[in-house]
Parts: C-alpha cells; sequence; structure tokens
C-alpha cells in the first residue's frame, strides 16, 4: 500500500476495497477501533433496510414501508464517523501540542456520535422485527448484535481518550454522554434478550 493509497490519505475508507481496507487495520496505526465500529455499524444498518426493504415489496405494510425509509435516512450516518475517526487520530498522531485540547474533545465527540447513531440503529432494528419477513429476521437480528457490539467498541474509545481531556467540566460532560449511551445500550439489550 502506498501513502496515496493509505486511509486518511487522499480517500476515504468507502473508497477502499475491503482487502484493502482490512490490511490497514493489521498494518497501520490507523483506522483502528473506533474507525472499525463505525463501518461494522454501517454494514449493520445496511443489513436492517435489506430485511425492510424485501419485507415491503413482499407486504404492503405502511408501517414496514415509513420504517425503512427511517433506515434509509440513517444509512451512510454511522460509517461517515469512520473517516472523522482517521482524520482525528491522524491529526492528533502529529503530535501538535497546542491542537491537543481541540483533539481531544473530538476524540471524545466522534466515538460518541458513532454510539448515538447506533442506538438509533437498535431502535429501528426492535421496530423491525416483526415486520420483517421470518426468513428475514436474522439479517436484523445479526445487525442487532452487531451494533451492540460497536457500542460497546466505541465507548471503550471514548474511556481512553477521556483522559486527554484537560477541562475537568468537559471529561464530565463526556462521562455522563457516555453513561447515558451505555444506559440506552443496556435497554436495548434487555429488549432483545
Amino acid at each position: 500500500m502506498t501513502d496515496a493509497d493509505r486511509p486518511g490519505v487522499g480517500q476515504g475508507l468507502w473508497q477502499l476495497p475491503l482487502a484493502q481496507f482490512r490490511n490497514a487495520v493489521a498494518e497501520r496505526a490507523l483506522p483502528g477501533c473506533g474507525a472499525v465500529a463505525a463501518v461494522t455499524a454501517d454494514l449493520a444498518v445496511a443489513l436492517i433496510v435489506k430485511a425492510l426493504r424485501v419485507s415491503a415489496r413482499q407486504r404492503d405494510d405502511d408501517r414496514c414501508s415509513a420504517l425503512l425509509d427511517e433506515a434509509r435516512a440513517l444509512l451512510g450516518r454511522p460509517g461517515a464517523f469512520a473517516d472523522d475517526d482517521v482524520a482525528v487520530f491522524s491529526d492528533f498522531l502529529k503530535g501538535d501540542e497546542r491542537r491537543a485540547p481541540k483533539l481531544s474533545r473530538q476524540a471524545c465527540a466522534v466515538p460518541l456520535a458513532t454510539a448515538h447513531a447506533c442506538i438509533e440503529a437498535l431502535g429501528i432494528a426492535e421496530r423491525a422485527v416483526p415486520l420483517v419477513e421470518p426468513a428475514l429476521r436474522c439479517d436484523v437480528e445479526a445487525a442487532v448484535l452487531l451494533l451492540v457490539a460497536c457500542v460497546d467498541a466505541v465507548l471503550l474509545n471514548v474511556d481512553a481518550d477521556l483522559q486527554g481531556l484537560d477541562d475537568a467540566q468537559a471529561r464530565e460532560r463526556v462521562r455522563v454522554r457516555a453513561e447515558r449511551l451505555a444506559m440506552a445500550l443496556e435497554r436495548h439489550r434487555q429488549h432483545s434478550v
């Protein structure tokens, strides 16, 4: 992989072939767990969209069609955070001390936004299960498992990056947001069991 093909330099992660993305994860500092979680979350949303799309076509159900529209509107949002994650950590690795406080805030904000999008997708998935064709429920259930894992992963990121915040109030605000997302995740876990 040349420098021009390296994720975060000249092209976004979504323009990379899957094998190149995988190799970049394995062999380079970036992309890391935040970007991998964001890509995985977006693929989970795609599974929900697929299940709703096929089911809406087979059934004449306005609820299914409306939920499909909602899922389609979310598709792409979690994945966009993958490039944001790479950009923030790429800048962070440059070691510019003057930008460190701003980058620390962004290093927490990106995974929090990813977690929020995952929680939104979990809500859609919960409502989709009874609406989709039985043969497609496994896609929605698999999406739920992936989204739960993605939230757990990005909240680990937040926890690791929290100490980089030099402002105690900012640290507390981020901690509270992360805690709320963890509580929302727990509610979804209980509903899916």
